[in-house]
């Protein structure tokens, strides 16, 4: 996942050289800053500490791009900058790479949610206020969809641990 956002954050310098040109050399800026704080996450998941906290720092890695999407959002149009969509992205990538348990399901789109509304709320005028319902229907879904993935995920898998179980307490039954 740290891979991830490392390549992809600063090969989204592509998309703002065309979507908003003008911002273009300040947004890779901001790319790759977040590049870097992904890389001493990555580093940390090395590290003593970071074994023992891993699931807390594995948070973190589709978190901060969220911020950095987010902040980019808030330079650049609000709830009218297309940039949300990238959002969804990294919920549902992050879902299939991660495997978060549903409190870390929960918390990843709650964090996306608090951002994004901090990066939309002073530019949402009664003209744009249907771009930031029309943003949040489809963040909403896909947090939806992440937290429900998640948890049939972990279910699924908990059901094959207790049959491979049983499984092997059989085959050594057997053996006696």
């Amino acid at each position: 996942g740290s891979a991830l956002v490392f390549f992809l954050m600063p090969a989204g310098t592509l998309l703002d050289r065309f979507v908003y040109p003008d911002k273009a050399p300040e947004f890779l800026y901001l790319r790759l800053f977040c590049s870097a704080l992904v890389a001493i996450f990555w580093y940390l998941h090395t590290t003593p500490f970071g074994r023992r906290h891993y699931r807390y720092l594995g948070l973190a890695i589709p978190l901060l791009p969220a911020f950095f999407i987010c902040l980019m959002i808030y330079v650049k149009n609000g709830p009218d900058s297309p940039y949300y969509a990238g959002l969804n992205l990294i919920l549902l990538a992050a879902s299939v790479v991660v495997h978060w348990n549903i409190r870390e399901s929960l918390l990843s789109v709650g964090g996306v949610m608090v951002m994004y509304f901090a990066a939309c709320y002073r530019q949402t005028t009664s003209e744009h206020l249907s771009d930031l319902v029309n943003n949040y229907y489809f963040l909403v879904l896909t947090g939806i969809i992440v937290v429900t993935g998640n948890y049939i995920f972990n279910r699924l898998r908990f059901r094959e641990f207790a049959l491979r179980y049983e499984l092997d307490a059989e085959k050594k039954k057997a053996e006696q």
